[in-house]
């Protein structure tokens, strides 16, 4: 599974929402009015949106600060409750809201220095590592450099 690119942080819906799934979601994201409030969300305002097409979540960036475990968080509750309810009680209220539940979740976003997944609605987020130095490349650098400074 590929990285989203940062210019489309994304994840796959599929089967894609309905529309009244669609507006469902995103109350909880939308500025515009009150946001929906749900027991046991992880914050104050999720940070994915869907798409009009419901065929995707949208994390947006500007909510989420860089802070992993938040996306990660939201993303295990939207799944767990509403996309793929996980319980009696979560498909239970799902339905009793319009929702059909049996989405799947597919795909990876960067936030910060974590790598946030969801294959088939199990999400991980695990911590990129940083980039190794190249030693043999900044060697020849010194060398270089040396050789200048002696040469002048």
């Amino acid at each position: 599974m590929t990285t989203s690119p940062p210019d489309d942080p994304s994840v796959v819906i599929d089967p894609p929402l309905e529309p009244g799934e669609v507006a469902f979601l995103a109350s909880f994201t939308t500025a515009a009015g009150v946001r929906r409030v749900w027991p046991g969300q992880p914050g104050r305002r999720c940070p994915w949106r869907p798409t009009p097409d419901g065929r995707r979540l949208l994390l947006e960036a500007a909510v989420v600060e860089d802070d992993a475990d938040v996306v990660a968080s939201w993303l295990r509750f939207l799944s767990r409750e509403f996309l793929a309810p996980s319980s009696a009680a979560s498909l239970d209220t799902a339905l009793n809201e319009g929702l059909r539940g049996g989405h799947r979740l597919q795909g990876a976003v960067l936030v910060g220095d974590h790598v946030i997944r969801a294959e088939l609605n199990r999400v991980t987020q695990e911590q990129v590592p940083p980039p190794e130095r190249d030693a043999q490349v900044l060697e020849l650098k010194d060398r270089r450099a040396e050789g200048q400074s002696t040469e002048r």
